[in-house]
């Protein structure tokens, strides 16, 4: 692997000024009430980068994108991190599932705004009662000639109120059928009967349960044949989870999920340096020289290179775990200061320690258990079940 700097061309350099004067023109953090890891982008940000095709910008220009290279994509999410803008906004997960599955009607009306990043969406999967097991769902869909009636409830519908459609999965027919009946839609948030409440989270996150009571849209939501909804979700669900990713160039190895945890992980590793460097014992020396502050620090940057080299599955549930210790190990070292959060005086590095130290479990959940993923790393290495 070549872990050299990258020169950035003129062109490069012209680009990272223009993101610098987008985010400065339209951006104003304020860190005491921010959760980077579950809000979104303000709106006037959001609206500039798709102007520009920035919101998916490995899409060619004519599909709503940018068509930018490697070097240009890893320079957005970086300069991103370093403003802490919340990025929560790319749909492409649902994009090539709704290329391939969406009836003419929404590729035609739905789908370029998607591609453009005018319109925003959400996932229905998780319902209260059934957690990880999405092939039980109750949420139910009956057909009435040209349209669906929709009654049930879901959980963790994270940006179910901020997002304009939410990708939904749906019983129609028997339950005890399983995987064999279930049906997907794309439905708009503003559909009377669709209501999103609140379920807050340590850190200071918001996501939701959304509820739908007698909601009605048309046969033109669907997404897929009926009762071939497991089909439909496995797509994006496969590449949430990672499978199959290939990185290659500048691009981190980890392209699952986990990838967006190392991120967090890495801003963690350098509020601790941080607060290592701007420290001193009572000898009058740097705490970087505290051999115990070293070797933490070591067994952080150690284990966040192998979450960054993590390949497909396995890069959700190491970053999660990895990420959970680590956040504990340095919240204790830099303590007192490191349990301040954002905005508080005194915070290292605008918080990050104290809040990653809140944000860190609820990563073992996010978009499926570890025990989930670690249940579907067993089963691709052909290892017997455990009863």
């Amino acid at each position: 692997m070549d872990f050299s700097q990258v020169e950035l061309t003129s062109d490069q350099l012209v680009f990272e000024k223009e993101i610098r004067e987008l985010i400065s023109q339209n951006w104003t953090p304020n860190l005491a009430h921010i959760a980077v890891d579950h809000d979104r982008m303000p709106q006037s940000v959001r609206m500039e980068m798709s102007k520009r095709g920035w919101i998916h910008p490995e899409l060619a220009v004519e599909a709503g994108g940018a068509g930018l290279g490697e070097i240009e994509l890893e320079m957005i999410t970086n300069l991103f991190d370093e403003y802490y803008i919340p990025a929560n906004v790319s749909s492409s997960l649902l994009i090539p599932t709704l290329e391939k599955f969406g009836s003419q009607w929404l590729k035609d009306n739905v789908l370029p705004g998607i591609r453009s990043g005018e319109l925003t969406t959400c996932l229905g999967y998780s319902e209260p009662d059934n957690g990880s097991d999405m092939a039980a769902a109750t949420t139910r869909a009956v057909q009435d000639g040209d349209t669906w009636v929709i009654n049930g409830q879901k959980m963790w519908t994270t940006w179910g109120n901020e997002s304009d459609y939410v990708f939904l999965l749906t019983r129609t027919g028997a339950v005890e059928e399983k995987h064999r009946t279930l049906t997907m839609f794309l439905v708009p948030m503003n559909t009377p009967g669709v209501e999103a409440t609140p379920v807050w989270i340590l850190g200071g996150g918001r996501t939701n349960v959304t509820f739908y009571t007698d909601v009605i849209i048309s046969d033109n939501f669907r997404i897929g044949p009926v009762n071939d909804g497991w089909s439909v979700m496995s797509e994006p669900l496969a590449t949430e989870h990672g499978a199959g990713v290939v990185t290659e160039g500048v691009a981190p190895v980890n392209g699952s999920m986990g990838a967006g945890f190392s991120r967090v992980f890495q801003k963690l590793v350098d509020g601790a340096i941080q607060w290592a460097a701007s420290r001193t014992m009572p000898d009058g020396r740097s705490r970087l020289e505290d051999p115990l502050v070293r070797a933490a620090l070591a067994e952080a940057m150690l284990d966040l290179e192998m979450c960054w080299n993590a390949e497909g599955e396995l890069g959700k549930p190491m970053s999660a775990e990895a990420l959970a210790k680590q956040a504990d190990k340095l919240a204790d070292m830099a303590a007192p200061e490191g349990l301040l959060d954002f905005g508080v005086d005194g915070s290292i590095a605008a918080g990050i320690i104290a809040s990653e130290r809140q944000h860190a479990p609820g990563t073992a959940v996010y978009g499926g258990t570890t025990e989930i993923y670690r249940n579907n790393l067993a089963r691709r290495l052909g290892l017997p079940r455990p009863y």
